[in-house]
């Protein structure tokens, strides 16, 4: 048994790697285990965007386009953009919202969340499902509240780490865990304002507590300094 347990803890350490850049012949099955798990978060982070005509949405780390797919039946929406640094689960994406790549309702970016590719103040809205675990630092939050308007709002939502902690995939190797504190001081520490900030508690599914996080950019507040290094046409 003892012999056995190094190689069962690659195993685990293997599939939080999977779920953080999905890649390869278990990249694409990894994608279709995020569309099941991640069908309710989607569905209350989605809702609590509160997204309105003629606005744009950014979704970071968009996995295989699920979330996307939903967004996409909101004919009001001015642009999509979807972004993950997995060519597999862009790929996958791509597939599942085809007709809206193709007529160029969907953009589909390949990127890293620290240091994304748009120029400032490109979107109204911003939605992040299961992919916090994988920003180290605040540098990614920071980076996609520069590209918000004033005014606009980040969705995020996270697992709870006291559900989190017990899956022997999510160690700290590939995640980084939340509990309602840390995930408040990550959005003041990214330049949010803390009057601008709600999180609730959520039931994710089968019993798993998920942690919801609404934060809005003040209106007239200026981006936080970094550089634009792509425009978005």
């Amino acid at each position: 048994m003892q012999r056995l347990r190094p190689s069962l803890n690659a195993v685990w350490q293997g599939i939080g790697a999977q779920l953080r850049n999905p890649s390869g012949l278990w990249g694409r099955t990894t994608g279709g285990v995020m569309a099941f798990a991640n069908a309710k978060p989607n569905t209350l982070a989605v809702a609590a965007l509160s997204l309105r005509d003629g606005e744009s949405l950014l979704e970071l780390g968009c996995g295989p386009g699920r979330a996307l797919q939903g967004l996409l039946r909101l004919p009001h929406l001015a642009r999509v953009i979807g972004l993950d640094w997995s060519e597999v689960m862009l790929a996958q994406a791509s597939r599942r919202n085809r007709l809206a790549v193709e007529a160029g309702r969907l953009v589909l970016v390949r990127g890293d969340f620290a240091r994304l590719p748009f120029v400032d103040e490109l979107a109204d809205a911003v939605l992040a499902v299961n992919v916090v675990y994988f920003m180290y630092g605040s540098a990614a939050v920071r980076e996609a509240r520069r590209v918000l308007r004033p005014g606009g709002r980040m969705v995020l939502y996270a697992t709870d780490r006291s559900a989190m902690r017990r899956w022997p995939f999510s160690g700290r190797h590939t995640h980084r865990l939340f509990d309602n504190n840390r995930l408040t001081a990550l959005l003041i520490d990214a330049g949010f304002a803390a009057e601008c900030i709600r999180i609730e508690g959520v039931d994710a599914g089968f019993g798993i507590k998920g942690l919801l996080a609404v934060a809005q950019k003040e209106k007239g507040s200026s981006p936080t300094g970094a550089a634009s290094r792509w425009v978005m046409q």
